[in-house]
């Protein structure tokens, strides 16, 4: 049946090949089950990712190297509790986190597009369904490029920045993997509606930016204008920033605020990290809540790709 298959997707691509703007003359007189079309599809997939192994080494040594990089900067972070840096450096630092790994996903906007033509060909020649492509095709991208990378990242920079103990770090890691895989959902479906790369990669960029200004950094979110919230409420940053700053100061030790006035130093506290996360309107919710809303955006920008897969892409004849 894998030989079949085989046989089936090399001529469907020979006949997009010499016949690209007529009818796919070869059709399959059975299509495989599903397995075999995902097991043949998948390992076709990693083969084109192993073509190119920069991609994922860039992946990988650029997660590395922002981490040691985040390390370095923000080391022993604890160290700085008794005064507003203490506070200011956690916001700051999860905001950085969120804006490198939403520029990361935007290497999810060709994905599909680069073999939208010869899928459309093979699918109408029967060789393989829909599911079974698109299955196979987001495996290979998700496992190596949206999941590794922040795995390697917290375990570098967690220990070296000293974030909050007692088992966090695993929830700090899987906040990082979700945003991840939502941000790069989005660009894929992107990378699929729109007609150029030209076009993808600005609309990419755009999502990116509002996203994050949205997430609750930049501007407090009880303070947008009325008839703005919404906004925050379709932010994938929104809910991966309040998820990282609720996990590190829902239950931190206290915290102080520092002013120089001239000579004067003033300092404010203790305060708890409860009070903290009120006074700047964030982490008005659990964990849990802001990853499972972000493990349910996932789940239906897949079903989008999915349908517009199978619906929109159409072999005109």
């Amino acid at each position: 049946q894998m030989r079949v298959l085989e046989a089936q997707i090399e001529a469907a691509a020979s006949a997009h090949l010499h016949d690209a703007e007529g009818p796919v003359a070869v059709q399959a007189k059975a299509r495989a089950p599903f397995h075999i079309q995902f097991k043949l599809l998948a390992v076709r997939a990693l083969r084109t990712a192993l073509r190119n192994p920069m991609v994922l080494a860039m992946q990988m040594i650029a997660a590395a190297c922002v981490a040691v990089t985040l390390g370095i900067v923000f080391f022993d972070i604890n160290q700085y509790n008794d005064g507003t840096a203490g506070i200011q450096d956690r916001l700051g630092l999860f905001f950085f986190i969120l804006i490198y790994f939403s520029l990361m996903s935007l290497s999810s906007l060709p994905i599909w597009r680069d073999e939208q033509r010869i899928f459309i060909h093979e699918r109408a020649a029967g060789a393989y369904g829909t599911l079974a492509y698109f299955s196979a095709n987001i495996v290979a991208d998700l496992i190596p490029y949206r999941i590794l990378p922040p795995a390697v990242f917290t375990a570098i920079c967690y220990p070296m920045i000293g974030l909050a103990g007692h088992g966090r770090w695993l929830v700090f890691m899987s906040t990082l993997i979700l945003f991840n895989l939502v941000t790069s959902a989005v660009c894929m479906l992107i990378g699929l509606v729109t007609t150029s790369n030209a076009v993808s990669n600005a609309a990419g960029s755009l999502m990116v930016l509002f996203s994050l200004l949205f997430a609750g950094y930049l501007r407090n979110p009880s303070d947008l204008p009325q008839g703005w919230l919404w906004f925050s409420w379709i932010s994938p940053s929104f809910y991966g920033y309040n998820a990282l700053v609720e996990n590190e100061l829902a239950e931190s030790p206290d915290l102080y605020i520092t002013t120089v006035i001239g000579n004067d130093h003033q300092t404010a506290g203790p305060f708890s990290g409860r009070t903290i996360l009120n006074c700047f309107d964030l982490g008005q919710s659990t964990v849990a809540d802001y990853n499972s809303t972000m493990a349910m955006g996932f789940a239906g920008l897949l079903f989008a790709i999915y349908l517009v897969m199978d619906v929109v892409l159409k072999e005109r004849r």
